[in-house]
C-alpha cells in the first residue's frame, strides 16, 4: 500500500520562497522526480516572470544551490538545471531522506504546495519525524492511499514519466527510425516538446537506476 500526501508550506520555509515574495505573477514548478543527493529536485520552470535576469541573479545567490544552468527558454518561461550543496536541508532533506518521490511542487505567491509518493508507512513516519526534527509546520491538504500497485512504482517512476514513456513505446519513437517526433510525442500528452523530452530523460535515469544500475551496484543522481 502507497500514500499520496498533498500539503502546504509557508515560501519562506523553503528554496526561492525570497523570489516568490519578491515578483508577483510569478509560478515556480520543480519537475517530478525520484529525489537523490545530489540529484535533489534538479528542474526548475520559472513562468509567467518579465524579470527573469533579475529572478535568476537571485536563485544563483541562494547559500543552498552551487549552481544554476539556462537549459532552455519558453515565450512565457524559463527551465533550468539546479545543483544543490551540502548545506541544503529542511523539507527538502525530508523528502529526500524518506525516500519520497515528489509528484508535483508548485510555488506561487507566498505558498508552496507539494504532493509526494510514500511506498510504505515506515516511509510516512521517517518523513513526519524528519519535519519535526526540522521545525517544519506543514497544512495537510490530502491524504489518500493507493492500494493497487501502479506498474511504474516498481521503478521509482512518478505517474507522467510512467505515461510519457510508455507513449513514447507505444507510438515508436525507440524505433529506428523514430515513428514519432518529441513536438508529436508532446502534442499527444498534451505538453511541449520540452517537457516532453525531461520527462523522458528522468524517466529513463529512475528506470536504469532500478534495473540496470541496480544490479551494477551503482545508484544514478
Amino acid at each position: 500500500m502507497t500514500l499520496l500526501a498533498e500539503f502546504s508550506i509557508s515560501a519562506s520555509n523553503f528554496s526561492f520562497g525570497a523570489v516568490l515574495a519578491d515578483h508577483d505573477d510569478l509560478l515556480i514548478e520543480f519537475e517530478s522526480v525520484v529525489p537523490t543527493h545530489r540529484g535533489l529536485m534538479p528542474f526548475v520552470f520559472i513562468w509567467d516572470g518579465d524579470e527573469h535576469d533579475e529572478i535568476e541573479a537571485e536563485i544563483r545567490s541562494d547559500p543552498t544551490i552551487d549552481r544554476v544552468d539556462e537549459v532552455e527558454r519558453f515565450e512565457d518561461g524559463r527551465l533550468y538545471r539546479v545543483a544543490w550543496n551540502d548545506s541544503v536541508e529542511g523539507l527538502a532533506s525530508a523528502i529526500r531522506e524518506s525516500g519520497a518521490t515528489l509528484i508535483e511542487a508548485v510555488g506561487v505567491d507566498d505558498r508552496w504546495t507539494f504532493e509526494i509518493r510514500f511506498r510504505d508507512q515506515e516511509r510516512i513516519e521517517q518523513f513526519q519525524e524528519l519535519v519535526l526534527e526540522y521545525d517544519l509546520e506543514l497544512q495537510l491538504e490530502r491524504l489518500s492511499t493507493e492500494l493497487e500497485v501502479d506498474p511504474g512504482m516498481e521503478y521509482d517512476l512518478t505517474d507522467k514519466q510512467y505515461e510519457t514513456l510508455v507513449t513514447a513505446f507505444e507510438y515508436g519513437f525507440f524505433e529506428n527510425p523514430k515513428e514519432v517526433s518529441l513536438a508529436e510525442l508532446g502534442a499527444e500528452l498534451d505538453i511541449s516538446d520540452a517537457a516532453a523530452t525531461g520527462r523522458l530523460r528522468r524517466g529513463m535515469a529512475n528506470l536504469l537506476s532500478q534495473t540496470v544500475m541496480r544490479r551494477e551496484g551503482t545508484d544514478i543522481e
